[in-house]
């Protein structure tokens, strides 16, 4: 596998593999002894996280500058509203959507660079 071909999809791994972990934390929902509909609505709001994660890997995978924007600026949406007391809970929230943004904002930087014409 070439690099471009990694440049291309590490950001798309890693973005699904972030949602999936941030989803787990919906899971603690389930048990709480309330009736099934008011643990299935606590559930659903409890991924509005990954909610919106979604919606950003989806911008990334068709415009790689912009999904790396909103990546960013859901990492520091996260810090500011969860993490921002404990460094390691900051570094667990922030750090993955961070390095996710800077890979799609590479990747874009690399499909720019190979669209330009060679003199």
């Amino acid at each position: 596998m070439t690099t471009r071909k990694i440049l291309h999809w590490a950001p798309r791994v890693t973005g699904v593999l972030y949602a999936v972990f941030i989803s787990l934390f919906a899971l603690d929902v389930w048990g709480t002894g309330a009736s099934f509909w008011e643990e299935l609505a606590a559930f659903l709001i409890h991924l509005l996280p990954v909610y919106l994660i979604l919606i950003a890997l989806f911008v990334g995978w068709w415009n790689s500058w912009l999904g790396g924007i909103l990546f960013i600026f859901l990492a520091t949406l996260f810090s500011l509203l969860f993490g921002w007391r404990d460094p390691v809970t900051l570094l667990l929230l922030a750090l993955p959507p961070t390095v996710t943004g800077l890979l799609f904002m590479a990747d874009g930087c690399i499909s720019k660079a190979e669209l330009r014409p060679r003199m």
